[in-house]
């Protein structure tokens, strides 16, 4: 298994989503969703998207084969910073991308001192559980159509309404706490 990973913010409240996706249905996923690029467009990002193409880019994830997601949700206590609540959620992440067997995880690209500290954060993960066979990096979104679907999910997740409603048979989402 593959898994791929994106983060929100909505007003306090922290999301990252790992969506995962059998090897063998990675080619097709991808190739769906390099479909709905735009002439000029690099990359798909929900939310500089307009709602007709946002329908369309979430009903394309919901029918993808092979994909599941979980969103992770984190309503930030006081006390607690961005980095603080962004270590729990990749931490808790960590855990999901072992259960689900993934040999492979990308998450979308950031700062370089967040690109740091995540690293950190995802290596004691990992070392915790024990999963040694798991690679994982950073990626620039538009070099990974599926990091597209990541944004996607986390995007319609932290919505809610229709927009959740649309993927949500494949989608589940956890609270967790700091």
């Amino acid at each position: 298994m593959w898994a791929f990973s994106d983060e929100s913010e909505r007003a306090g409240t922290m999301l990252v989503a790992v969506v995962v996706v059998a090897p063998r249905d990675v080619d097709a996923a991808r190739a769906s969703l390099r479909g709905l690029l735009l002439a000029g467009q690099r990359r798909v990002h929900t939310a500089k998207e307009s709602p007709r193409r946002r329908r369309a880019l979430l009903d394309t994830i919901a029918r993808t084969d092979g994909m599941t997601a979980t969103v992770l949700h984190l309503r930030r206590p006081p006390g607690i910073d961005r980095v603080a609540g962004r270590r729990s959620l990749l931490a808790a992440a960590a855990g999901l991308v072992v259960e689900a067997g993934a040999t492979a995880w990308t998450l979308d690209d950031t700062h370089p001192a967040q690109r740091n500290r995540d690293r950190d954060t995802i290596g004691h993960a990992l070392q915790r559980l024990d999963a040694r066979r798991v690679v994982y990096d950073h990626r620039r979104s538009h070099t990974e159509p599926l990091l597209w679907a990541a944004d996607a999910i986390c995007w319609a997740a932290g919505a809610g309404g229709d927009w959740r409603r649309r993927i949500d048979s494949i989608l589940s989402v956890v609270d967790i706490g700091p």
